[in-house]
């Protein structure tokens, strides 16, 4: 039995272990600094040739004569490259769909993971403590679950999962409603503007920008006096707190305390 508990625990923390290995960690601790303080002419050819290579294909597909058989851009006409960048939205909402749905399905499987060992943890206690009267296996039986549930917890909750990933979603739906709403042929109307608006839209969905409007919103929002409205106006005051009011005030001759009507 504690042989089993063992390998549970031994397959909870090899996924955790695997799961960060998936990330390229030498870009990671590569750029844990920062970008380099001078511009780095092979950085730069890299990052313009994967920006072109962008508005190229996304060109090809507006099907407005924006590129050459030779792969080059044309200048085109604000309303070409517009459309340019209605394409690029409708590729970054179908990639920030697919990265929230993740998040949805493994929020949901992090919590079918600790019900699942939360209930082994019990049956298991309940067979040691019908087959045995030791403390000793309870003890780390406890310790073992305990371990699995906690590793279980750090590696999904490393996903952005401070938030309900309902209202996640709700909330970046929004802002890229927002943003697509107000661009118009006056912000994109070139190649580079065009990229631009893309980026900037894509840059909604990424984990630290939604971690960011979480958190702003957090910080924006004031304490609210309870029973005072937002407005201003005072509020009457309740009919319990009118008859203490008539019930305490002192009677002297000649005046009557209010009636409630």
């Amino acid at each position: 039995m504690l042989f089993g508990v063992r390998s549970l625990v031994g397959i909870v923390l090899i996924s955790g272990t695997m799961a960060g290995c998936v990330d390229d960690l030498g870009a990671r601790i590569t750029g844990r600094w920062g970008p380099n303080p001078a511009i780095q002419s092979a950085a730069v050819d890299t990052v313009a040739q994967n920006q072109y290579l962008v508005l190229s294909y996304l060109a090809r597909a507006t099907g407005r004569g924006l590129v050459t058989q030779d792969g080059l851009l044309l200048p085109g006409r604000a309303e070409d490259w517009y459309d340019v960048a209605q394409w690029g939205f409708n590729i970054g909402r179908q990639d920030c769909e697919v990265y929230l749905d993740n998040l949805f399905r493994m929020n949901r499987e992090k919590g079918r993971n600790d019900n699942i060992l939360t209930a082994v943890s019990t049956a298991a206690a309940l067979i040691v403590t019908a087959t045995t009267t030791s403390q000793k296996p309870l003890s780390i039986l406890a310790a073992a679950f305990g371990l699995s549930i906690a590793a279980n917890d750090a590696i999904f909750q490393s996903y952005l999962f401070n938030q309900a990933p309902g209202l996640v979603s709700k909330k970046v739906s929004d802002l890229q409603e927002e943003f697509r709403s107000k661009v118009t042929t006056a912000e994109v109307y070139s190649p580079s503007s065009a990229y631009n608006a893309i980026q900037t839209y894509y840059h909604i969905c990424l984990p630290h920008a939604i971690e960011g409007v979480l958190l702003q919103k957090i910080a924006d929002s004031g304490p609210v006096t309870p029973g005072k409205p937002t407005g201003g106006a005072t509020p009457p005051p309740p009919a319990q707190l009118l008859r203490f009011q008539r019930s305490s005030a002192p009677t002297h001759p000649g005046i009557r305390a209010p009636e409630l009507k």
